[in-house]
């Protein structure tokens, strides 16, 4: 994409990452920003690129880096870190800031490639103060407090914690034995897994206002949100961009960027390199998982095709040999050869199988190319397996190597990213 770089005030062609279906966004989110920010750039032409190449070149840049500007343990333990970055990667946040993470593994990485991670679930402690007062001191303000506080409660309370909505009596009924203390702790933990149910998507109003108003100008750096690692870009005062690499969007090389602007994202906006307002008609989503579907479809059918026209010349191989022997023998239309009578079986229903091995009703195709005949037959058939059958009955051996072939390819694409 064409990029203005704000710290040079150039524009520069910047090569993004995107994700494939199960793409590892942690990866991708740090690659990208690097790429944003000049620190990384990825040269040549290539469109796909693997995630060991990706964490190599996040080592060769780690390496490069000003001696003295990253500590040596931050370098041991990023390095023993990157590799994992392909399966993702575990954070622990905190409630009351954008920047507040707990410090391990992963904030050592972000930060021995200077580049920051931040959130937008923050409690707001102004409006609610008794949430906000229980996460801060009971649950150690991080998540993995709040989720031990509430598992312990749960506990306690005999499975009513996550019951939702239970009244005093309730709690009582469950132990006639609690303490008083016992059931104010299972009611803040009522209400602390109320808040974690209600903000699921891991953003806030209040986290939102924080990221606008903090973040400095012109700052790339990337976003935990909805257990997802996204590129972020604050562009000016409350403007916010999410750089878009999910798979569901990559194969529209005009989007670029999609607007930040509500918790829910139900106004967010997609963007061009330039910053332009894209006028996307109807469901957009749908409209590219209906190009996914077809294009799916379109190698099937290709792959279909190529299979059965080895079949079918094998067919035809076993006819003429069969036509030799029957020569010899007799007038060929006085038998049917085996292979006609498997045929004969593997029809839908009002069609059988003719003299010479031609399907009756389907359209007669020069043999000069079996592949066209393959395809008229393959459109013609009502039975969507047929051809699949013709595999197996007549190439097994082919049958099994094809689909351990297409099998093998499915899981060498999906370790790949995508570089657009």
């Amino acid at each position: 994409m064409q990029w203005h770089d704000p710290l040079t005030n150039r524009t520069r062609d910047v090569k993004i990452v995107t994700q494939n279906a199960n793409g590892p966004c942690p990866l991708i989110a740090l690659t990208n920003a690097l790429q944003l920010t000049g620190a990384l750039q990825i040269v040549g032409s290539r469109r796909t690129i693997s995630g060991d190449e990706l964490t190599g070149m996040l080592a060769d840049r780690l390496f490069q880096t000003d001696a003295g500007s990253v500590s040596e343990t931050d370098v041991t333990q990023t390095l023993a870190l990157l590799p994992t970055l392909a399966q993702g990667l575990d954070v622990d946040l905190r409630f009351a800031h954008v920047y507040d993470f707990s410090d391990s593994g992963p904030m050592q990485l972000f930060r021995a490639f200077n580049v920051d991670l931040v959130h937008g679930w923050v409690v707001d402690a102004e409006q609610e103060q008794k949430v906000a007062g229980v996460l801060v001191g009971e649950c150690s303000n991080s998540y993995e407090g709040a989720v031990e506080f509430i598992l312990a409660a749960d506990e306690v309370s005999c499975g009513q914690v996550v019951a939702h909505n239970i009244c005093d009596a309730d709690v009582r009924g469950a132990d006639a034995e609690l303490s008083e203390k016992q059931l104010a702790t299972v009611r803040s933990a009522i209400e602390v897994n109320a808040w974690l149910e209600h903000t699921a998507t891991q953003l806030t109003s209040c986290g939102l206002r924080m990221l606008g108003t903090m973040l400095p100008t012109s700052h790339v750096c990337v976003l935990f949100r909805n257990n997802h690692f996204s590129t972020l870009y604050k562009r000016g005062p409350g403007e916010l961009f999410l750089l878009c690499t999910d798979d569901a969007v990559a194969g529209d090389s005009r989007i670029v960027w999609e607007s930040l602007r509500d918790v829910h994202q139900t106004t967010s906006q997609f963007l061009d390199s330039q910053f332009r307002l894209l006028r996307v008609g109807g469901d957009y989503v749908q409209q590219v998982e209906g190009r996914e579907d077809a294009t799916a479809d379109a190698q099937e059918a290709a792959q279909i095709d190529e299979d059965y026209a080895l079949a079918l010349k094998l067919h035809e191989q076993e006819q003429k040999a069969r036509q030799g022997q029957q020569g010899q023998q007799g007038h060929p239309g006085q038998q049917r050869s085996q292979l006609q009578v498997r045929q004969q079986d593997r029809m839908p229903p009002g069609m059988h199988v003719r003299e010479h091995g031609h399907l009756h009703n389907v359209p007669e195709v020069s043999r000069e190319g079996e592949a066209q005949l393959a395809r008229a037959m393959y459109r013609s058939a009502s039975d969507e397996n047929f051809e699949r059958r013709m595999e197996n009955t007549f190439m097994p051996n082919k049958a099994a190597t094809n689909s351990a072939l297409r099998q093998q390819k499915k899981h060498d694409d999906d370790d790949k990213c995508i570089v657009c």
